[in-house]
């Protein structure tokens, strides 16, 4: 028989709850709802999303006559101020704690640094960051240093919410080697650290594990990177059509955990489906 282990904490994070909460209440109150991009990153909510009303837009005009939604990730500052200017609602579905990102990027620009963001130089929440600054340098690996970003003597770091700790750490001390006056900012948020933290242990003490979350999902993304360098039998799935039984063969103990952006009924339907595996094998 085997084991199933579900990680404490994992599934939707705060911020990704709260804006599907405010998507669900704007769809209710206004029916239909215009969004610029994904509102959070896994397809499955977003399909359900789209069925009760929220619409994609690729500009502005399109969302006309309707509450213009911003993702959870950021959104850049002019495109907001268009919207206003356009007289649509704007309802404010940024997570708190990537405003709090915003804040202290802001910070350390008026102290006059050149801001690094160290995080996935294509990622909406990296960009809606860089958006709001004027000398913004992104790092994604240690080796853009130098090839992407002249560190300048006077700098300042910031780092994408969801970022590895193992990728900071391996970019930071040659950051501090480029620059005379640096100030740094770890970003890095909670639900994040805590996670990372679950997963090396689910990875350590578990013979399989499988992370849920959509492809799209850099937190989903990271999180199976993380395993896999601790784990060989770890796997990410986007639901319980992506699963192999032969993955199980001789696994006696299954750890599973979820990316930010996972909603509960998609980590209960793998787990119903994972024990029902195990309940055929004993027939």
């Amino acid at each position: 028989m085997m084991e199933i282990r579900l990680a404490e904490h994992c599934g939707f994070c705060f911020g990704v709850k709260r804006a599907v909460t405010l998507a669900s209440d704007a769809l209710e109150k206004y029916g239909r709802v215009a969004v610029m991009g994904d509102l959070v990153h896994n397809k499955k909510v977003m399909e359900k999303l789209r069925k009760r009303g929220l619409v994609y837009v690729r500009d502005l005009e399109e969302a006309a006559g309707m509450p213009l939604l911003l993702q959870a990730h950021g959104t850049a500052p002019l495109l907001i101020e268009k919207a206003r200017k356009m007289g649509l609602k704007v309802i404010d579905a940024t997570c708190p704690l990537v405003s709090e990102i915003h804040r202290s990027a802001l910070e350390l620009e008026s102290e006059g640094r050149q801001v690094i963001v160290i995080g996935d130089r294509d990622h909406d929440e990296v960009r809606g960051i860089v958006s709001r600054l004027h000398d913004a340098c992104v790092i994604s690996h240690a080796p853009d240093i130098g090839e992407h970003c002249d560190i300048k003597p006077k700098c300042g770091v910031v780092i994408q919410s969801t970022q590895q700790f193992e990728n900071v750490r391996e970019i930071l001390p040659i950051l501090l080697t480029k620059s005379h006056d640096c100030r740094i900012i770890n970003t890095i948020c909670e639900p994040t650290r805590r996670n990372q933290k679950e997963v090396r242990e689910l990875a350590k003490s578990n013979d399989c594990v499988l992370v849920i979350g959509d492809a799209a999902s850099a937190n989903s993304t990271r999180l199976f990177t993380l395993l896999q360098s601790m784990n060989p039998n770890s796997y990410r799935i986007s639901g319980v059509e992506e699963i192999d039984s032969n993955w199980f063969r001789g696994c006696k103990t299954l750890g599973i955990t979820a990316g930010a952006s996972t909603p509960d009924e998609l980590i209960d339907e793998v787990l119903q489906y994972v024990k029902s595996l195990d309940g055929d094998k004993k027939k």
